[in-house]
């Protein structure tokens, strides 16, 4: 009885044993994807799993070792894009801030996106801290911005997106003229406006005009000189014709 008992617990105790040895071999790779899958969620991309076997699990843990290898790769063209976009970004801020032409995006609600310094200095008012502003509210106390924001509400009011105009601002102080041109940006948002690029073409314009009248004035001299020519001859021939016969 005793040698029996005694067998009988070995045999139990190896049952367990074994029970509990073939539970781990099964839960092992389990809990290894538990603990990649939270790896991988909070952003470790770089996961890889030991491959228990080839069995059904072992193909399990193959799929999940090559889907964090893509999300890599994903993740690092991402990355690689977002670097692009960031550098051409800064390129495209140097390029704007250097233009002496006035550079406006707003968008569907006249909200200021983009401006530039120029487009400041141009208008008369500081837009360096308008980024994500209404428009009309900047321009409540500046006449010559309110000016130029009324030209562009009437027009797109009227729903014209696209044009190319002068527009004239007319102040106490000053007059100028601002070739303008509107174009909508691209996009299936709602939201999406416009760019405006301006320029002060006030002194082009005055410089057109003196080259205008300097031209009338050359011309008209011209013409005055021509009938004199013939007159001047005439006047000689006479006067050498008289002093000749009185001779």
């Amino acid at each position: 009885r005793l040698t029996l008992t005694l067998v009988l617990l070995l045999a139990l105790l190896a049952a367990i044993y074994g029970a509990i040895y073939s539970a781990q071999r099964l839960v092992r790779p389990v809990q290894d994807l538990i603990a990649g899958t939270r790896a991988v969620g909070k952003g470790d991309f770089g996961t890889r799993l030991p491959l228990p076997s080839r069995d059904e699990m072992g193909f399990l843990v193959h799929s999940f070792n090559d889907m964090t290898k893509r999300l890599r790769r994903a993740h690092d063209e991402a990355t690689r894009s977002q670097q692009a976009v960031e550098r051409e970004r800064a390129q495209l801020a140097i390029i704007l801030a250097r233009l002496s032409t006035g550079v406006l995006v707003l968008d569907r609600h006249l909200n200021v996106r983009i401006a530039n310094q120029a487009a400041g200095a141009i208008l008369g008012t500081d837009l360096s801290a308008a980024v994500s502003h209404a428009l009309p509210e900047l321009a409540a106390n500046n006449e010559r911005l309110g000016q130029f924001v009324a030209a562009l509400a009437v027009r797109f009011a009227a729903g014209r997106e696209e044009w190319r105009e002068q527009i004239d601002l007319d102040t106490p102080n000053s007059r100028s003229t601002l070739m303008c041109t509107s174009t909508p940006l691209p996009g299936q948002d709602s939201d999406v406006g416009y760019i405006i690029v301006f320029d002060d073409i006030t002194a082009l314009l005055q410089a057109q005009r003196d080259a205008a009248w300097g031209e009338v004035a050359r011309r008209l001299a011209h013409e005055i000189k021509n009938p004199l020519t013939p007159i001047r001859l005439s006047a000689e021939r006479m006067r050498k014709r008289f002093l000749g016969n009185m001779r």
